[in-house]
């Protein structure tokens, strides 16, 4: 089952220069995969209620060029068919004046929240979902993630995390953590970013009131932004490139 959802423009989510913001590109895949979610009757809120949890463990975005302003865009998203019990794919284009200009996967998995354990996805989701036999990026298996030595870092910033920064999930939200590697890009490389494409991968939740520290590497011509807690443990690890 395909789902379009048209975008609605709003005029915060462009830069000066009218190209489309990366954050507010995973907002509108958001809006339309919750947009799926209710189409089949698959109740988040609910869901949370009753214990359990749909959880981003990545997001795997291909950018052909950015999507501007003066475009007519809209959304498109798909599940694919499930090949492994603990994780679901969903797939996701920006399609700017009819043509694909931005490409993604993202992960998902179902966790008991009481437990904080991944629970198996039964053929009940196929049902409601109807998968199809596509891809929006081929991808045998995730890329590796890129291991940064601590003396490779040449940016830090100490971050602090808000109220309104945690979602209904009581953690910190996934799109949020973009936010927060900005922080730590140098200035040079954020203002006029045309990145071909980055990954999001979520380590651990960030809970209210944590301490948090973004460290920037550029390694492998990748420009890698690390969110570690005050322990030193990696929460969040996203690569621009």
């Amino acid at each position: 089952m395909y789902i379009e959802v048209p975008y609605q423009r709003r005029y915060e989510d462009f830069r000066k220069d009218g190209k489309m913001r990366l954050g507010a590109i995973l907002k509108a895949f958001e809006v339309a995969g919750s947009r799926h979610c209710d189409t089949v009757g698959d109740n988040i809120l609910v869901d949370t209620k009753e214990g359990k949890a749909w959880i981003m463990t990545d997001w795997f975005v291909e950018i052909d060029s950015f999507p501007k302003v003066n475009q007519e865009i809209k959304i498109r998203t798909w599940v694919e068919p499930i090949t492994q019990i603990l994780f679901s794919n969903r797939h996701f284009e920006v399609i700017a004046d009819e043509k694909v200009c931005v490409r993604c996967i993202g992960r998902y998995v179902i966790v008991d929240l009481a437990t904080g354990r991944p629970q198996k996805i039964g053929p009940e989701f196929a049902d409601q979902y109807k998968p199809e036999e596509e891809y929006a990026i081929q991808m045998q298996k995730p890329p590796r993630l890129i291991s940064v030595a601590p003396e490779a870092f040449t940016n830090e910033v100490a971050l602090t995390v808000r109220r309104s920064d945690i979602d209904y999930n009581d953690h910190v939200h996934n799109l949020t953590y973009l936010d927060y590697a900005f922080e730590a890009l140098p200035h040079e490389v954020y203002k006029n970013y045309d990145f071909k494409g980055f990954r999001v991968t979520y380590k651990q939740a960030v809970k209210p009131h944590e301490e948090l520290v973004c460290k920037y590497a550029c390694v492998e011509g990748k420009h890698v932004c690390c969110i570690f807690d005050k322990a030193g443990e990696l929460k969040t690890q996203i690569e621009f490139y």
